[in-house]
């Protein structure tokens, strides 16, 4: 076949190097076995059919490229002009805001990669989770009892004539809307360059555990997982779609890749462009979708053994890595490293011609700052350096979540001032934002309207998908973090962030609608401005203050979708007179986008969460099971939100208003309003945080303190601003005293696990040097112990047992503990009974 090949390629004129023509010999060998067992015919008539349908693969593959290099070509000049624009004198400040966003007041600095990625995850994730209630079977969906029938389902539905009588009627419905969101993930991905075609077998991305597919990483483990691999994938076919010649070697290299992790980076090249030739077609085994199953319960098997283990994990992190892989595409192309480089190098270029020199050093000095946001957007600060001590230390954090956790609601109160500024800065008024988000904590979600609404502007309301994220404990999906949501519920953060959220998502989508009336001039400068930083100026103001509005409870309110409706004329004006039917729907779906990541970025930064560029710093970029990247991550545990606060809010307040300055106090002098805000912002969190104070106290049987005690004053005022977050970090470190999550100086510099273990250690030598340790032992078992410290579970355990056998341990520990509060004046409000 090789004459052949030779003869063909010297006729072209335009001939192909050795190894693309053994790659296209290969190809075309895998897909003529394959289509011997597909079609049943012989090899002469195989190999025919197998030559057309490799050269019509080459042939998509090559328009894919050459659509994708446009694409790219677009993209870099688009984020270059864009940058000079906006950040002429800073350019490496407007890479920063193309990748995680900043907080100044400039066009489209909050339109980022993560922003997007953020957007496309609350779309999917909110509409997925809104359809599953309204069918009635969330709650069984989120068990797990019918994963398998759910799978044969998805197996089959999308295969004309496919029989469905031998699978429950609940178990088709649900598949019906895992498929739905599945597929608008995939036509969201190829219109960002992606190639992702529609398979009748593909049930969900599967889910690969670097750890279980990797088990020790020796040989035997490796046959351990290709025995399995090989009873369980569709080998000829995947040999075929990917024109592997050796099985064996194909399993290698895919073994290879799920056991390093790799396949967990957001856009890989091969799921985000087209291929050049034949020879990159094998790139394409490292997508979810190039394992094929023989059957949907070879699926299920392989997933419990080396996956997730259920299929709403599954199915929820297909959804997210989607999300992620879009996000980035549509931001930065294909290739986004390469991009980044690119545009890089035309902006270092671009400042030099120009005599900026300041512009081209800051560039080269923000280069490590800018890896460390792209690992954060791209996924690879998430792949494992080694999966097991990654896992392994995870679960070793949410312990400690579970068993420090439990006052977590009483310390939420600082959120109302937060929520109360982020309102002010949109031009809607600081205390009657709070207002807004105290009146929403009574807001019934069950009514079907409501949850409709909520899950059009991208909030989700259940929590299938974990809140992880709001504590800082920065775990992957699993058994321990289904503790944690169970947990979160329990302790009442999962109810106060859900109705944050929707306060947050309503009141900007129903302040909306009442400005919609109003010219762009006509809307205020601060909502201007709030707007502009998404890229929604006047042009696109035209075009959504036209859309119908969405009445619930007697009030309107514009979402995302409604831009479906707008009348084609109105988007003509927007995108040109001469434009396309298919220039129309882009601008229809580019403002659709830029609404959407309004509303979702601003429900994140008034219900505030801790977002990508606040991981990037906090965690530096590091990779968890390697030393440095569990140090950062045990170290920085239950700092999310003060990072978030700081980076987030106090950015905003500093820098938000048009200050074009790095200095702190020039910002406070600048003049339009930043000094009045901070102001504002941390006394009302310093008053909040007092009343967390105040609840906690009450909580453990105590008076709260009393700042007009003599000595008081200044002590109180103090603890209060670091509860509140005004004082932040910092805080902890200057005053020792109690940060947000209720730990103290030496966990805010080491952790609270590291902490842990100190007071354990210390235990030891005071055992050793023959001390009565029992009191202090009996203490640190109860602060470690999951669930004990829920904040209206501890105070009756501790009047009931705790306090008697405590006393009983140590004579004369409640009078040591009473003489403790009287030095912060206060006292038991319901004595201890010995």
């Amino acid at each position: 076949m090789s004459e052949c090949f030779e003869k063909v390629n010297q006729a072209e004129g335009s001939p192909l190097s050795p190894e693309e023509l053994a790659a296209l010999e290969d190809a075309i060998r895998a897909r003529t076995r394959y289509v011997m067992i597909r079609d049943g015919l012989a090899e002469p008539d195989a190999r025919l059919k197998a030559g057309q349908e490799v050269a019509d693969q080459v042939l998509q593959a090559a328009m894919v490229e050459k659509r994708n290099a446009v694409l790219n070509a677009a993209k870099r000049l688009e984020r270059v002009g864009w940058v000079q624009q906006h950040f002429g004198n800073n350019v490496a400040l407007g890479v920063e805001s193309m990748l995680v966003g900043t907080q100044r007041a400039k066009q489209g600095a909050r339109l980022s990669v993560a922003s997007v990625q953020e957007s496309l995850k609350a779309q999917y994730l909110a509409g997925f989770t809104h359809d599953l209630e309204a069918s009635g079977h969330g709650a069984l969906f989120a068990s797990g009892a019918m994963d398998r029938d759910v799978a044969k389902a998805l197996y089959l539905i999308r295969r004309d004539g496919a029989d469905l009588s031998g699978v429950p009627a609940e178990a088709v419905e649900m598949a019906r809307i895992v498929g739905k969101w599945q597929e608008v993930t995939r036509l969201d991905a190829n219109r960002a360059g992606a190639w992702v075609g529609q398979r009748d077998d593909y049930i969900t991305r599967q889910s690969h555990v670097p750890e279980k597919v990797r088990g020790g990483g020796a040989e035997a483990d490796f046959q351990r997982w290709a025995d399995v691999a090989r009873q369980a994938f569709d080998l000829p076919q995947m040999q075929a779609l990917s024109g592997a010649a050796d099985p064996d070697k194909m399993l290698r290299g895919l073994w290879t890749n799920l056991a390093s992790g790799n396949h967990l980076k957001a856009a890989p090249d091969d799921v985000a462009s087209g291929f050049k030739g034949p020879a990159n077609i094998a790139k394409k085994l490292s997508q979810s979708r190039s394992v094929i199953f023989k059957s949907a319960d070879d699926w299920f098997d392989y997933n419990n053994q080396f996956g997730s283990g259920n299929l709403r994990e599954s199915v929820l992190q297909g959804l997210e890595r989607s999300a992620q892989s879009t996000g980035i595409m549509q931001m930065l192309g294909t290739n986004p490293a390469a991009m980044v480089n690119a545009i890089k190098d035309d902006l270092t270029l671009a400042a030099k011609d120009a005599g900026n020199v300041e512009a081209a050093t800051k560039l080269g000095e923000a280069q490590g700052k800018i890896e460390r946001y792209l690992s954060a957007v791209d996924g690879s600060m998430n792949i494992a350096g080694n999966a097991m001590w990654a896992r392994r230390s995870a679960n070793v954090r949410s312990w400690e979540s579970l068993s420090k956790l439990g006052g977590m609601l009483l310390s939420q109160l600082n959120d109302v001032a937060v929520y109360g500024s982020g309102a002010r800065y949109q031009g809607r008024g600081f205390f009657s934002g709070m207002a807004e988000a105290v009146g929403g904590l009574g807001r019934d979600l069950s009514a079907p309207e409501r949850r409709e609404l909520a899950a059009s502007l991208g909030v989700v309301l259940d929590n299938m998908a974990g809140e992880l994220g709001r504590v800082g404990s920065f775990n992957e999906a699993g058994s321990m973090s289904r503790v944690m949501s169970t947990f979160m519920k329990w302790n009442g953060s999962q109810w106060w962030t859900s109705r944050m959220r929707t306060s947050a998502a309503f009141g900007m989508s129903h302040h909306m609608a009442l400005q919609a009336g109003k010219t762009f001039a006509d809307i205020g400068g601060e909502y201007q401005r709030v707007l502009g930083l998404y890229g929604i100026g006047e042009a696109e103001w035209n075009v959504i203050r036209q859309t119908s509005e969405q009445h619930v409870d007697g009030k309107a309110y514009i979402v995302p979708e409604a831009l479906r409706t707008v009348d084609e004329k109105a988007l003509r004006d927007y995108a040109g007179a001469g434009a396309t039917e298919g220039e129309i729907a882009r601008a229809r779906r580019e403002i659709e986008d830029k609404l959407r990541t309004y509303y979702v970025d601003q429900t994140q930064t008034l219900a505030l969460e801790p977002d990508a560029k606040t991981r990037a710093i906090l965690l530096q970029g590091t990779r968890p099971g390697t030393w440095t990247g569990e140090f950062m991550r045990f170290a920085m545990q239950f700092k999310s939100f003060t990072g978030a606060y700081m980076q987030r809010i106090l950015g905003r307040e500093f820098y938000g208003r048009g200050y074009e300055g790095d200095s702190l106090i020039g910002a406070l002098r600048n003049g339009n309003g930043e000094f009045q805000g901070l102001a504002r912002l941390v006394a009302m969190s310093t008053l909040l945080g007092y009343a967390s104070m105040s609840l906690k106290d009450v909580a453990k049987g105590k008076t709260p303190r009393d700042p007009t005690e003599d000595g008081q004053a200044l002590k109180v005022m103090l603890a209060a601003m670091v509860q509140g977050g005004g004082a932040g970090i910092y805080g902890d470190f200057l005053f020792g005293a109690a940060n947000r999550m209720g730990s103290g100086t030496i966990e805010s510099l080491a952790g609270p696990t590291i902490s842990d273990a100190g007071r354990v250690i210390d235990l030891y030598h005071r055992m050793l040097e023959g001390d009565d340790v029992a009191a202090r032992a009996f203490t640190t078992v109860l602060n470690t112990t999951p669930f004990m410290n829920l904040f209206y579970v501890r105070p009756v355990l501790n009047h009931m047992v705790l306090y008697q056998m405590q006393e009983m341990l140590s004579p004369g520990y409640l009078r040591r503990v009473q003489r403790d509060m009287e030095k912060q004046g206060q006292e038991w409000l319901i004595a201890p009974q010995v």
